[in-house]
């Protein structure tokens, strides 16, 4: 199964829901093209839906790093919500999780944003 793309749009953010399976790079080019049309526009504030995903490779754990990093530099920020156990145990094991901002659900993350 390849990797699918959903968008919602929040007041001050947006939220990115992926869902299926991504084992090559070519797997998220729709998603990282989506993901720099939004920063480039000014919409840096993101959300990563990660409910339809169960398992994330090296490979998707690097685009999570070069999200966040993107969205970061350009002033905004991005919220991860809705892990499985297992790609939580690879964030703790990697210690990514004092790194990347980890929300228990949409609303938190959307709450968080207009806290800004």
């Amino acid at each position: 199964m390849s990797l699918s793309l959903s968008e919602t749009s929040h007041s001050n953010c947006i939220e990115l829901k992926l869902s299926g399976s991504a084992l090559s790079k070519d797997e998220f080019s729709e998603f990282n093209t989506r993901v720099n049309e939004l920063i480039e526009a000014g919409r840096s504030n993101l959300i990563l839906n990660l409910d339809g995903i169960k398992l994330l490779n090296s490979l998707g754990i690097n685009v999570l790093i070069r999200v966040f990093t993107r969205c970061r530099n350009h002033g905004g920020d991005l919220y991860i919500v809705n892990i499985s156990d297992k790609i939580n145990q690879v964030l703790l094991l990697t210690k990514l999780n004092t790194v990347l901002n980890i929300a228990p659900s949409v609303q938190t993350a959307v709450t968080n944003f207009n806290s800004y």
